[in-house]
């Protein structure tokens, strides 16, 4: 797949509130390092310690390798797409469950949940674990759930060349859970749809029964 339809996948219609750095990864690991141990020690704690004396670069470690690592275009999955020469070979929809873990952009803390991203196979496929790197790549940075939504389904439709995808998002928010309103049953659902999927009831309806059995 060329990198331009790469890059519209990985930016997709609804794009995140990010602005570009030219710091590189070691860049940015000591200058976050450098923040947050200059907010545990305003917090009060003894950073002499054995215990916390590493945190801080474990903290810019963590933000820059892992949780946030879908904040630059380069960590985009590289996509496997399958050419088929009958849509019957294929059936009449994919549908994927995917277990994420993203970050609320309001407290920087996680929302937890699962997607069920599902579409309507034409003249080619994606590969199965393309599709769970695409939802992981876009949990990857802080997120809402609404938008978090929307950009997997865009992405998936930006590389499968057609707009008949659905995306069911379910988490729940420890925003919600450990603070404020401390509902701890409490979980959101999103839903995302285009194509055949907006206007079509009959093919939400076969999504929903799919992911009933999920």
């Amino acid at each position: 797949m060329d990198e331009k339809t790469l890059k519209q996948a990985s930016q997709t219609r609804f794009p995140s509130p990010i602005i570009e750095s030219t710091k590189t990864k070691e860049e940015k690991k000591s200058a976050i390092a450098e923040h947050i141990r200059s907010i545990l020690e305003i917090l009060g704690l003894d950073l002499s310690n054995h215990s916390l004396c590493k945190t801080p670069e474990r903290v810019a470690d963590m933000y820059v390798d892992e949780i946030f690592s879908g904040l630059t275009f380069d960590t985009f999955p590289d996509m496997s797409m399958f050419e088929e020469e009958s849509v019957s070979k294929i059936g009449n929809m994919v549908v994927t469950k995917v277990s994420l873990v993203s970050f609320c952009e309001h407290h920087l803390v996680p929302m937890i949940g699962t997607a069920y991203i599902g579409y309507l196979p034409k003249d080619k496929v994606i590969g199965l674990s393309k599709i769970s790197r695409i939802a992981r790549y876009f949990a990857s940075r802080p997120q809402l759930q609404e938008r978090l939504s929307a950009q997997i389904g865009d992405s998936l439709a930006t590389i499968l060349d057609h707009q008949d995808v659905i995306v069911l998002l379910k988490a729940q928010h420890t925003c919600v859970i450990a603070r404020g309103a401390k509902a701890e049953n409490s979980i959101t659902t999103t839903l995302y749809t285009d194509g055949l999927f907006d206007s079509s009831p009959e093919y939400r309806r076969e999504f929903f029964t799919i992911v009933s059995d999920l």
